[in-house]
């Protein structure tokens, strides 16, 4: 979910449509597609966050959350994607049922988010991923390397349930998700890879602010 999380800090707001067509045209789809995608993501986020001093991850802006907390974010918002996906697909169709409706495209996925973005939701309206509700070691002298490991970690988990799944199941399991209710397990992947990309980059902006 979006902090902070207003879509025009990463200038993706209002694109025009030849543009969004575009951008687009090379969107995932498979199963292969999307632990490609997440991979990558997974890496930057990563690399970006070895690579700040101590005071560059802890500041942030009077609109921003500092890169700790976006990564907080990241991973208080995975922690139960991952979970989920760690069951099997006929555990979640028991509980949740089978979808009714045509399957989403990551483009509409984006465009919904955008659209729930653009009607004023914000991370802050859920407690349980705002920054703070990441509960820390006691004790703990120095979070970043510790955000750092548990956001890897994290990731690889998720990464290695996807594979677990076929690509009918992507399709015929759902659950509800706090901003954009029922998806299906692929569209909650979309989802996860663009709130990933979004923050990458919300980390990225706020840590060259104090560079």
């Amino acid at each position: 979910m979006a902090a902070r999380d207003q879509i025009g800090s990463s200038g993706l707001k209002h694109i025009p449509a030849k543009i969004e067509r575009a951008r687009f045209m090379n969107d995932p789809q498979t199963k292969g597609d999307l632990i490609e995608r997440l991979q990558r993501v997974q890496q930057t986020i990563s690399d970006t966050v070895q690579g700040l001093s101590p005071a560059q991850f802890v500041t942030g802006t009077d609109t921003a959350w500092s890169a700790a907390g976006y990564l907080k974010h990241l991973i208080l918002s995975i922690q139960p994607i991952a979970r989920v996906v760690s069951r099997s697909a006929e555990q979640l169709r028991r509980r949740f049922g089978q979808p009714d409706r045509p399957a989403l495209t990551y483009a509409e996925v984006v465009a919904a988010y955008r659209k729930r973005l653009d009607e004023g939701v914000r991370a802050e309206d859920y407690d349980a991923v705002v920054p703070s509700a990441l509960l820390l070691p006691d004790g703990l002298e120095n979070e970043q390397p510790y955000l750092l490991e548990t956001w890897y970690d994290l990731h690889t988990k998720l990464l290695g349930a996807i594979e677990n799944w076929n690509e009918t199941d992507l399709d015929t399991c759902q659950l509800p998700h706090p901003a954009l209710g029922i998806l299906t397990i692929r569209e909650l992947l979309f989802f996860t890879l663009y709130h990933n990309t979004l923050h990458g980059r919300d980390i990225e902006q706020v840590s060259r602010a104090f560079a």
